[in-house]
């Protein structure tokens, strides 16, 4: 009776599901500059109709919103999606959701370019334009609505106020790189016009822009009085005659007023940049002085305020995450692996997610490494087993990703107990994992009469041996049992 009971209740459940399904539309988004595509699924992956462009404008807006109203007037829930591209989508989003508050039966939701990309690529189109991209969203959709609905949910939750942090952040990396490009430009050129001071610029020392803007060559440093040179900041009258030095010995092939004219503005580009970049950080910095888990970050020798405040902005509400691999598959710090029949194969970081948080978490890594007592140990330890620096570096990121948030979650200092007793718990669930899947086996008892691999036989001995010992001692107990 339990049992009749109990599958009546799953089929009631699957009617209900299958039911709310057939009502659901899927609508996929493809946002460009100024405009987006749009086209309608049913659960069924049956277009409803021919798909549109709509201007992002005031117009725009209304004109979707009235489409959304027709559908909704005919009984539909509408799942809308639309891929993240860091700035373009946000209009779309808002105009979607500010109907959503009012009529609970549109849904809208940012998703991962990188899983987008792959069910675009799954379309097998010849030609992929905007049309096929909202296509492949919307499919998308529908194959991991009810997967990933509560996922995508936790992403949203984002304020106003945090996306504007995010956005200011972003122009920071943004202004960052440009740094970074005019460095390695000036670089190239120095190799050409004074190639002896190249270490100096490596260092990355603020005196030595100023210098190459005044005096942009070997040939111009030659010239130069001594009292020049040390009318810059911290230039003393050594530095002045090691220059000097070095410029009477350099092997510069260029000397002329072009590439004179372009060390200086690089130089100039570069002080321009620095000083933009240290007032923006100083903006996010001062908005978050007073955040506790900003101070605890703060609190870990090696970690700085502008790297603590980039990680929290970036991390966001901690509680959206469930467990560590979630959160690490997030931020794409995951080891990504490939099975194939017996082998399995540990390919390199997933690099997923938010380029943003990597960058800060790789500049974490370094700067804990070189700085914390625990970290260096811990670096040692890993290169001590053959890994490469690189491959040392992205084990730390995803360890301080998990600690971090760990402290957040927890509202906790950075405790390293706390991190080797985890330590020690992962290696003792890893020897409790069977090689083979439990799960895998469930129609089929594991034998090893199949005709498989020596690697395979390998693994299953390994799962049957323990369980044929323990039955021979349970029947050796039992025999002797019987003998007395």
């Amino acid at each position: 009776m339990i049992r009749k009971y109990h599958d009546l209740t799953i089929f009631i459940n699957f009617k209900n599901h299958i039911s709310m399904e057939l009502n659901r539309i899927y609508l996929g988004i493809d946002a460009s500059k100024g405009y987006a595509d749009f086209i309608f699924y049913t659960s069924k992956k049956v277009k409803l109709e021919k798909g549109f462009q709509l201007d992002d404008n005031i117009e725009g807006h209304q004109i979707l919103k009235s489409k959304l109203r027709e559908f909704i007037d005919q009984g539909y829930q509408i799942i809308c999606g639309i891929e993240n591209t860091g700035g373009y989508e946000r209009n779309w989003v808002n105009a979607i959701r500010g109907l959503s508050e009012k009529l609970k039966t549109v849904e809208i939701y940012r998703l991962n370019p990188k899983a987008v990309k792959h069910q675009i690529e799954s379309l097998m189109k010849r030609t992929v334009n905007d049309s096929v991209s909202a296509e492949g969203i919307a499919i998308y959709m529908i194959n991991n609505y009810d997967l990933f609905k509560e996922y995508w949910v936790k992403s949203m939750a984002e304020t106003i106020a945090v996306t504007e942090e995010k956005m200011l952040n972003n122009m920071i990396h943004s202004l960052m790189k440009q740094r970074t490009m005019k460095k390695n430009q000036l670089e190239k050129v120095l190799y050409q016009t004074f190639p002896e001071i190249l270490k100096d610029v490596s260092n990355g020392s603020n005196w030595v822009y100023t210098l190459l803007s005044k005096y942009p060559s070997a040939a111009s440093v030659k010239r130069a009085k001594m009292s020049g040179l040390q009318s810059i900041t911290k230039v003393t009258e050594r530095k002045a005659k090691e220059l000097k030095s070095k410029a009477l010995r350099s092997v510069a092939t260029l000397s002329g007023e072009i590439p004179s004219l372009m060390v200086s503005h690089h130089c100039k580009s570069i002080m321009q940049l620095n000083k933009e970049i240290e007032k923006l950080k100083g903006v996010l910095i001062a908005k978050y002085e007073d955040n506790e888990d900003v101070q605890r970050l703060i609190n870990i020798q090696g970690i700085g305020a502008w790297t603590a405040v980039g990680f929290y902005i970036e991390l966001g509400d901690p509680r959206r995450f469930d467990n560590t691999s979630q959160l690490a598959a997030f931020f794409g710090v995951n080891p990504t692996f490939k099975q194939s029949g017996d082998g399995k194969y540990k390919s390199k970081m997933s690099k997923q997610g938010s380029v943003r948080m990597r960058s800060t978490l790789y500049l974490m890594a370094h700067n804990l490494f070189m700085q914390n007592e625990y970290f260096k140990n811990l670096y040692a330890k890993y290169r001590s087993t053959g890994k490469s620096h690189r491959s040392t570096i992205g084990i730390l990121m995803h360890k301080i990703l998990r600690i971090a948030w760990g402290m957040m979650k927890s509202n906790t200092e950075f405790n390293p107990k706390i991190d080797i007793k985890n330590q020690d718990k992962n290696k003792e669930s890893e020897k409790a994992k069977n090689p083979i899947s439990e799960k895998s086996r469930l129609l089929q008892e594991l034998t090893l009469e199949a005709p498989i691999s020596k690697r395979n036989r390998k693994k299953r001995k390994a799962m049957l041996e323990p369980q044929s010992s323990t039955k021979d001692e349970n029947t050796r107990s039992e025999h002797s049992q019987l003998q007395t």
